[in-house]
């Protein structure tokens, strides 16, 4: 079966490459020790399959958002799902929904895969962006919208994704005006607020190394757009920081695998520039 015949954003996990393997054992791993604990914990073990399996896949969304933001650090993307295990163990699981969004999102804008989203794919895109905004949180249906507006911007351009895309910004600034209630705004949670809007602005220097990229889309085999990378970048840390300014604590927890990856990007970026500057010092 042709899969690009129906997605164009869909990246099967290829064992053929060592860090893809390392991934599908590592998620396995995650699955099986999750599993073992809750079932000894709880007695439930049905119910346990059922929370390791959901953590074991927050496990890998981490690790595949890591390749969405910085297609040239493999390492740091397994760093990124390493880094999701503690904060799975204290703050439990995060929204799976919004950052299976969030990653459909990435790729309709940075075009990993070097072909554009299919209509099944857009479909998806704001069917999800849909289910995950009815309990009270348009910001990831904005996320879609803005993902399709600005993919129909660059080049080449789309009419069609532009006027979808801003249907889906108006549904979610709607959804805004209803949500909020009669009287004063509610004021959020500073300490959330801090966090998001310093772990977002340490993620900045990644988005500017773009400028060497040196991946290839893996269909066509053709260099990535600068361009195109940065758009997701800024969209998925944007959401991310949109999503704890709106929910406070509660939507910085829920995308807790995105900020994973994240700083784990930061922090590899920022460990390579210090280890080259430590490397010129000695010449």
């Amino acid at each position: 079966m042709d899969l690009r015949r129906f997605s164009g954003l869909a990246r099967p996990v290829d064992t053929g490459y060592a860090s893809n393997r390392r991934i599908a054992g590592a998620s396995a791993a995650v699955l099986a020790a999750v599993w073992l604990i809750a079932g000894i914990a709880t007695g439930q073990w049905l119910g346990a399959l059922g929370t390791a399996a959901l953590a074991a896949l927050a496990f890998f969304l981490a690790w595949a958002l890591g390749r969405e933001l910085d297609p040239d650090e493999d390492a740091a993307a397994l760093a990124g799902a390493a880094l999701t295990l503690p904060g799975l163990a204290l703050a439990g699981l995060p929204d799976i929904g919004a950052l299976f969004l969030v990653l459909l999102a990435m790729r309709v804008l940075n075009r990993t895969t070097g072909v554009a989203a299919t209509a099944l794919d857009v479909g998806l895109l704001l069917v999800l962006g849909l289910v995950v905004a009815l309990p009270g949180q348009p910001v990831y249906l904005a996320a879609a919208g803005a993902a399709l507006l600005v993919d129909g911007i660059i080049s080449p351009p789309s009419r069609r994704r532009v006027i979808i895309g801003l249907g889906a910004g108006a549904i979610a600034a709607a959804g805004v005006i209803v949500l909020m209630p009669d009287g004063p705004a509610p004021q959020p949670e500073l300490l959330a607020g801090l966090v998001a809007l310093v772990l977002a602005a340490a993620f900045l220097p990644v988005i500017q190394a773009q400028s060497g990229l040196q991946s290839v889309a893996d269909d066509t085999g053709e260099p990535l757009s600068v361009q195109r990378v940065r758009a997701g970048q800024l969209l998925a840390a944007g959401t991310a920081l949109a999503a704890a300014l709106w929910q406070g604590s509660t939507g910085l927890l829920a995308l807790l695998p995105l900020w994973a990856a994240l700083i784990a990007a930061a922090a590899w970026r920022l460990s390579r520039g210090l280890r080259r500057s430590q490397a010129g010092g000695r010449d």
